[in-house]
């Protein structure tokens, strides 16, 4: 009698390579699990095995790859070779296949069209003299049969709406669980659904079957639990089946901003369609405001780091604080560190560059003058100019603003170039803004550093440019949220009465105040309004940073919407929405 789905001893693959296939890349890493439908699957008793691979002399692992998979150059110093990897996996194949007293191994593969010419590769160029020792079976075709109107059939939203979490980076072994954890529901949904129970059964159908076309979206979420929601501000918390959090999201009105998620017109992003896979529940927080809905959203957003957040997530990002001659910058501010607080990244790196170019006269005979220059574009290796382009590049601006970068110290230089350069920005803004239709097939943007072209010296000197200008604007915008991180802010919202507006008074970047003023009372001082800036920027953190760049966010929304608005800074300081207005132009 054959073995059935449920009893089936099968292995989970998952591959994770430095290319497309293997005339493009090369296998990094392999894992699988061994067991069989009917075994309790979860990731506590799951054991997968994963293993890294070396690559081959002189090959590296793209950069993309690195970020997506977490698996970076020296973790591959210890790997092994394909060849004793391959004895591994088929050790295992054959004890699978010998327990379902079989010659082949049921490989399950949530999208073996991947995995298999690698897979084969592998086998080609270690045992060919030996058979092939699998039988694929692909779980996202069966998908694609089994739900055609899911938005999204990946193995992270497959997983997913089945109430599976996996972790952020691509790694074989996560996948590899997750892949068991799918093929236990989906022999489940075969057995009830289609009668399937036995292997060949299975691949007959998949051969004889064709994947479903859904005319429409069909999501996990019963539409009356978002037609429920009130038409109020707050945030809302999108959820899997196993109760885990998806996402977290603000609104002026939670029924509005909730149900256009699942409009049928209109296109939606890759990752709001595998998150709305997943969505089966969700719960909310009211708010008294849109605003202090997005400082809700961000401190929650730090809080749990949802997987789906990821703009607000902490994940490698920190704050930082430069010294005066911006060469050095530390992660605490002291006297010697007055400058921030400054997200890390290579911004900081570059204007560490362009302060030893300034001290150097921009000059390319300095030492290691290539080294800093590439540094000063923010260019990764493979996508920067080559040296004589970068040369007369780094030569051209420094003609371009001669007078200014040899008159002052530093940081005056860059802050006052970046302030024109900033100035010249909002104009195009402007005029593109004006002259829309007359513009379309023109693009002022500035080279993008990662984008693979043909650099020319006037490219390096408006990236240089650009970089600048970017710069001073986060020295600026360090300033204004040290202003605002002690302050009193009042503006009127369409649900308060008339007579009434909100005030909120922040202290150390938090709120810590809230109440209804009348219309035409003053605003009160804020306490820390006399709070010194070094003691100030030693308040901040990322959630306090964030929340403060939110807060800017929503204030200009506001102005937009030409809502009667006042923030206090200190009892001669208090900016309406007009003065306001303007500051925000620049931070």
């Amino acid at each position: 009698m054959p073995v059935s789905l449920t009893d089936l001893n099968i292995l989970t693959l998952d591959c994770q390579t430095s290319g497309a296939n293997p005339q493009k890349g090369h296998l990094l890493e392999i894992g699988w699990v061994k067991t069989r439908a009917a075994a309790s699957q979860n990731r506590q008793n799951a054991q997968p095995e994963a293993y890294l691979i070396k690559l081959p002399t002189g090959e590296d692992i793209p950069r993309s790859v690195t970020r997506i998979t977490g698996i970076s150059p020296a973790d591959l110093a210890e790997a092994n070779s394909p060849q004793e990897i391959w004895q591994k996996l088929t050790d295992a194949a054959h004890r699978v296949a010998a327990a379902n007293r079989s010659s082949v191994c049921p490989a399950v593969i949530h999208f073996s069209r991947f995995e298999e010419p690698f897979l084969r590769d592998l086998h080609a160029n270690s045992h060919p003299q030996s058979p092939f020792p699998f039988q694929f079976i692909c779980t996202h075709e069966i998908a694609k049969r089994l739900f055609p109107g899911l938005p999204r059939r990946g193995l992270r939203a497959i997983a997913g709406y089945f109430g599976h979490s996996m972790s952020v980076f691509r790694r074989s072994a996560d996948h590899a669980v997750a892949t068991a954890f799918i093929w236990k529901n989906l022999v489940a949904v075969l057995k009830n659904n289609c009668r399937i129970i036995t292997l060949a059964q299975l691949l007959e159908w998949l051969q004889s079957s064709t994947p479903g076309k859904g005319s429409r979206r069909i999501y996990p979420m019963n539409s009356e639990v978002r037609q429920m929601l009130p038409e109020q501000p707050g945030i809302y918390r999108m959820l899997r089946a196993n109760g885990d959090l998806l996402y977290i999201g603000k609104a002026k009105s939670l029924k509005h901003r909730v149900n256009s998620y699942f409009r049928q017109t209109g296109s939606a992003g890759e990752h709001i369609l595998e998150m709305l896979t997943q969505a089966y529940d969700l719960d909310f927080t009211l708010t008294g405001s849109a605003l202090e809905a997005a400082i809700l959203e961000n401190d929650q957003i730090k809080h749990h780091s949802p997987p789906y957040n990821v703009a607000l997530r902490k994940q490698q990002r920190q704050l930082v604080f430069c010294s005066k001659d911006l060469k050095h910058h530390s992660t605490t501010t002291d006297d010697v560190h007055p400058i921030g607080p400054l997200p890390s990244g290579n911004l900081i790196d570059a204007m560490a560059a362009f302060a030893v170019l300034m001290d150097a006269g921009m000059g390319d005979r300095i030492h290691g003058f290539s080294d800093l220059a590439y540094r000063l574009l923010s260019s990764p290796e493979e996508y920067a100019p080559d040296a004589d382009c970068l040369r007369q590049g780094v030569a051209m601006f420094h003609q371009r603003h001669r007078t200014i970068l040899h008159s002052n110290s530093t940081l005056r230089t860059l802050t006052q170039l970046g302030a024109r350069l900033w100035r010249e920005h909002l104009e195009l803004l402007e005029f593109a803004e004006a002259h829309a239709g007359e513009l379309e097939q023109q693009d002022p943007r500035p080279v993008d550093a990662t984008e693979d072209h043909a650099w020319t010296p006037e490219d390096v000197a408006d990236t240089i440019q650009s970089v600048i200008r970017r710069a001073a604007h986060l020295i600026r915008r360090a300033r204004w949220l040290c202003l605002l991180s002690q302050s009193s802010l009042a503006w009127e919202s369409p649900h308060v009465d008339d007579h009434h507006k909100i005030l909120i008074i922040f202290k150390d970047g938090a709120s810590v105040h809230r109440k209804k003023l009348k219309t035409q009372e003053r605003l009160p001082l804020p306490p820390g309004y006399a709070t010194p800036f070094q003691k100030r920027r030693k308040s901040f953190d990322l959630r306090t940073y964030d929340r403060l760049r939110v807060v800017t966010t929503e204030l200009r929304r506001l102005i937009s919407e030409n809502r009667r608005i006042e923030l206090c800074l200190g009892p001669t300081t208090i900016l309406g929405p007009k003065e306001l207005g303007k500051a925000l132009r620049w931070v």
